[in-house]
């Protein structure tokens, strides 16, 4: 038996690694209750393997179709960003960023649903940025990195906006380089990213397609993102972005891959489930026919123990 369960949690967490491959994440104690839940179970290896991935299966299904709940077509996000323009009367600038940039630029609506919208600013012009959103009633305290951060440091805000999420990050040039600041309220987490490049490699002026003018983060440096985190999405939006004019094969090639760092924002009470899709497995409830009597049989010798004193009392 010692093996057996050797061999069902090394089959689980290879499948988990292969979840984390495809960038899928499933949480250290999800895959603790898996694992003992097929542990010391009677079943031949093989039927218990074949009900591991239907549970993988499942729950990847589950997961997307959930997934798909919280996202938007590429029009459902250009309306938020033309209502934000708008709104914007100040001399703030906010650059587009993020998968969506490279269908802009082609004039293109993207074959793919997108989680959110993405966008940035001077860290410098912050405050003033989010007086622009308060002022239209749509600042939101439980949504800003600045009411948890215990780092004086501001790693910028989310927005909810006609159901679409907005991510205002900040970014600053230094001597060694562009450092830019990224908040997500679900994990409580800020991201410091530490971008080898200059400011006009940075923010960069492209055309598009129709003749519109954008400033937005570079397509190289959005390519060097997307390698990061390599979700199929992101080869997707590579691909896209590699049909855009402006763009640079050798800045690509030159261009070291962003250095990252994440900080708890609220302390060490909260756990940080890393910046992947969280996948829950389904657990089973665990076999109870090993080294366990059930309801029904001790009701039976119950029954029997009371005949046997009914009979020997006559």
């Amino acid at each position: 038996m010692e093996e057996k369960n050797g061999q069902i949690k090394s089959y689980i967490e290879s499948k988990v690694k292969e979840l984390e491959s495809m960038a899928m994440y499933v949480s250290k104690e999800n895959t603790e209750k898996l694992i003992n839940a097929f542990e010391n179970r009677s079943e031949e290896i093989n039927i218990i393997k074949t009900r591991i991935d239907t549970i993988f299966t499942n729950s990847i299904e589950a997961y997307k179709k959930s997934a798909n709940k919280d996202t938007h077509t590429f029009d459902e996000l250009m309306n938020v960003y033309d209502k934000i323009i708008k709104m914007n009367k100040t001399k703030v600038k906010l650059y587009l960023s993020g998968g969506i940039v490279p269908y802009v630029l082609l004039g293109e609506k993207s074959s793919r649903r997108h989680k959110d919208l993405d966008l940035l600013c001077k860290k410098e012009d912050a405050r003033m940025i989010r007086e622009v959103f308060r002022n239209h009633d749509l600042y939101e305290p439980k949504r800003d990195s600045l009411t948890y951060t215990v780092n004086n440091i501001d790693y910028g805000f989310e927005l909810v906006i006609d159901g679409v999420k907005v991510n205002i990050s900040l970014f600053e040039e230094k001597d060694g380089g562009i450092t830019e600041y990224y908040f997500t309220s679900r994990t409580k987490v800020g991201r410091i990213k530490n971008i080898n490049a200059k400011m006009n490699d940075y923010i960069v002026p492209y055309v598009s397609s129709n003749n519109k003018k954008y400033l937005t983060k570079s397509l190289e440096l959005i390519i060097a993102d997307k390698l990061l985190l390599n979700r199929e999405k992101d080869k997707m939006d590579i691909e896209k972005i590699q049909e855009c004019n402006g763009i640079s094969i050798d800045k690509i090639k030159s261009l070291p891959l962003p250095l990252t760092k994440e900080e708890h924002l609220v302390g060490d009470n909260l756990e940080f489930t890393s910046t992947m899709p969280r996948i829950k497995l389904e657990v089973p409830k665990k076999d109870k026919k090993s080294g366990f009597i059930n309801i029904g049989t001790v009701l039976l010798l119950i029954a029997i123990v009371v005949c046997l004193v009914l009979t020997l009392n006559r």
